[in-house]
């Protein structure tokens, strides 16, 4: 047993360690000889794990060994690791060959916007501020244009995932991604449809209010509005509607600093962290934000392009809580175990931090506005999160619903489910669209983290549960906003340190007292503001 899993395992790490500097480099530069090292690192993965002698005998061990000991779970990780690999090489050649060279594509693109290359960040600037119908539709139409120049190959990725789904037992790569989550198909579906049915009536009424402000903004008849009119590419946050002003607060701001002072004093210091990251937009550079744990030994480091507004403060307090998880895990552990739980634990404390950008008590706590100041956007952020949150839970279910019916049928007319799932979640009216417009091929997800979205949701749920339960045990309200030094403390106990000895719905249990649900995310932001 300890020979099989402790081969694997070591032969397997400082592989893994070099796959995550070469995508970290990829990341960076863009350059085609460093997305050449992450493939030709990935082939060399595959074929590590696909060693059937050894998968055979790992399956027969992980029935054998005791449910409770570390062994177990090692050698549970272990075998979801080299499950999808069990397919012919040449098929896993060629999807490592196709993704690898589709998330090039996604990093360098560069969209045009009125006959010059516009970075991500410019266009969802002029998204957010302009109000010239024309020309907020142009920039919504240059950040589509990718999806165009991806759809194809897209597609026959698709095919292969699904192919290699199938080779190791499973009817399509949906299933399959659900299988190395760790997850109910039934469970899940049942969650996204309980979720659908309790945000139903408070999104459409919050979308109401919505239409109602940008029309008024945009001198539109609310029948008038378009996509391009909610000031994101998918709706997948809330227009600035309320009133809050929040840009104005971060206009001046060094975000980092703010960022670093914060966390130092909950005790979770992230200078080392920082020094590592790459945090503002550069030629080549991929134009999004992660964060990335490089060798499960230390080296930790986030990716930002920033701008001084509330998005990007939001996104570097996200994106800092990924990497302090990574950093809070115990070292003590087996490699194999030092990493978060699962990705719904570590996306819901992303989610926890990221929230604290619209919260005035937060601004406060960090010295960005007086008591007049954070009273006068108490009110108004308090309304605008709250809309966030409906605004992305109703894009999670278009999302995650568009990818279990890709990889089911991907045949069909994926341009008009994509529309008429967004019709049905987030209440939009489809636009005329060019002959061979692609754009649910757009969404970087479904390309770099496919069958992913779903764990946002559980995520943004899991997240309210620790709100709720730090409130209760450490007697404080608001602890993470009030910025209460045993914040710090209690998520690394009870969160980071266990690392991924437990599975995630266990641990769940263990910090929150029940499995992960929608009932804390409810209580949270399904009611009005204020009330």
């Amino acid at each position: 047993m300890r020979e099989v899993i402790e081969t694997w395992a070591e032969r397997f790490r400082p592989l893994e360690t070099a796959a995550n500097r070469a995508w970290w480099d990829a990341a960076v530069s863009g350059a085609q000889e460093d997305h050449g090292r992450v493939e030709a690192i990935r082939n060399e993965i595959d074929a590590l794990f696909r060693d059937r002698e050894a998968f055979d005998r790992l399956s027969v061990l992980r029935g054998e060994i005791e449910a409770a000991a570390l062994e177990a779970r090692t050698a549970e990780l272990l075998w979801l690791e080299a499950l999808p690999r069990q397919v012919d090489a040449e098929l896993s050649a060629r999807i490592n060959r196709l993704s690898t060279e589709i998330e090039r594509v996604f990093a360098t693109h560069r969209p045009i916007f009125e006959g010059e290359p516009r970075s991500t960040n410019d266009l969802e600037e002029i998204l957010s501020e302009e109000t010239d119908s024309a020309r907020l539709e142009a920039a919504w139409e240059a950040l589509k244009e990718v999806g165009v120049e991806v759809a194809e190959p897209l597609l026959e990725l698709v095919e292969l995932r699904n192919r290699a789904a199938r080779q190791v037992g499973y009817p399509d790569y949906h299933m399959l991604k659900l299988a190395l989550y760790e997850q109910d198909p039934t469970d899940v579906e049942a969650f996204f449809e309980r979720h659908a049915g309790m945000t139903d009536a408070p999104f459409a009424e919050a979308k109401k209010w919505m239409d109602a402000r940008l029309a008024e903004r945009l001198e539109l008849d609310v029948a008038e509005l378009r996509p391009w009119h909610y000031q994101n590419p998918f709706f997948q946050k809330a227009p600035d509607v309320y009133g809050a002003g929040l840009d104005a607060v971060y206009a001046e701001v060094d975000i980092l600093a703010v960022a670093r002072g914060f966390f130092a004093r909950i005790g979770l210091p992230v200078d080392a962290i920082l020094e590592r990251s790459s945090v503002h937009e550069a030629p080549g550079k991929d134009p999004h934000a992660f964060a990335i744990d490089i060798d499960r030994e230390g080296d930790v480091r986030i990716l930002l392009n920033l701008r001084p507004n509330e998005r990007w403060m939001g996104t570097a307090l996200h994106e800092l809580g990924h990497a302090v998880y990574n950093q809070g895990v115990d070292p003590g552990l087996p490699w194999m175990l030092r990493r978060a739980a699962h990705t719904v634990t570590t996306e819901a404390i992303a989610m926890l931090f990221g929230r604290l950008s619209k919260r005035a008590t937060w601004m406060a706590t960090v010295g960005l506005v007086d008591p007049a100041g954070a009273e006068a956007v108490r009110e108004p952020g308090a309304r605008e999160l709250r809309a966030n949150m409906l605004a992305f839970s109703r894009w999670a279910q278009v999302m995650t619903r568009f990818e279990r019916a890709l990889y089911e049928d991907p045949d069909r007319d994926l341009q008009r489910l994509w529309w008429e799932l967004k019709a049905e979640y987030q209440g939009l009216e489809p636009p005329p669209r060019p002959e061979g417009a692609a754009d649910w091929a757009a969404k970087i997800h479904v390309v770099v983290a496919p069958v992913y979205y779903h764990n946002y949701l559980l995520g943004e749920c899991f997240a309210s549960q620790i709100d709720a339960r730090m409130r209760e045990e450490l007697g404080t309200d608001d602890p993470l906003a009030v910025a209460d030094p045993r914040a710090g403390g209690w998520l690394v106990e009870q969160i980071f340190r266990p690392g991924a000895r437990l599975h995630y719905a266990a641990l769940a249990r263990r910090a929150t007292g029940g499995p992960v649900a929608p009932d804390a995310f409810a209580e949270q932001f399904l009611v009005p503001a204020g009330s």
